[in-house]
């Protein structure tokens, strides 16, 4: 949960909103590595560069395994809410790059954030504590990550 208190703190830092999309990834085949979700992340920062230009953005994944076959990535995208006002398009746009499975949308995915709305706050980071949850974690080879942040909230 730091990384979640870290990540928004950085991102205030840059901007005033915050627009935060969650978004689920689920693989047709299990893979031994995360290059899915790293290709998938080149091509999504592409196509919201060409659509919103420059705009700061980051995000946070988690690898999960139960008892499927494959595994999926609890995904929370946090783009810039001067700039990203609503999050229909970057759905679209991320459910056209999504190649290796489906993406769906969970229920209440997306989240619009002021810096100064303590309220908003608290249910963003209710929603994203979800993404720390310990079970169906760990099934994946000891050298493969089990989830990633930004490490810096960048303009892309």
């Amino acid at each position: 949960m730091d990384g979640v208190f870290q990540i928004m703190e950085k991102f205030f830092s840059k901007t005033s909103k915050l627009t935060a999309i969650r978004l689920e990834l689920k693989m047709k085949r299990w893979t031994k590595d995360n290059r899915p979700i790293s290709q998938f992340f080149q091509q999504l920062k592409c196509q919201l560069i060409h659509h919103y230009g420059q705009l700061y953005n980051g995000y946070i994944w988690v690898r999960e395994q139960g008892k499927s076959k494959a595994q999926h990535y609890h995904l929370a995208l946090l783009l810039d809410g001067q700039k990203v006002k609503h999050s229909d398009t970057v759905y679209r746009i991320a459910k056209a790059i999504w190649t290796y499975g489906h993406l769906s949308l969970p229920d209440n995915p997306f989240y619009h954030v002021h810096r100064d709305r303590l309220d908003e706050h608290r249910l963003l980071i209710y929603r994203l504590s979800y993404l720390a949850k310990a079970e169906t974690k760990g099934e994946r080879p000891p050298t493969v990550k089990d989830y990633q942040f930004s490490r810096s909230i960048r303009v892309n």
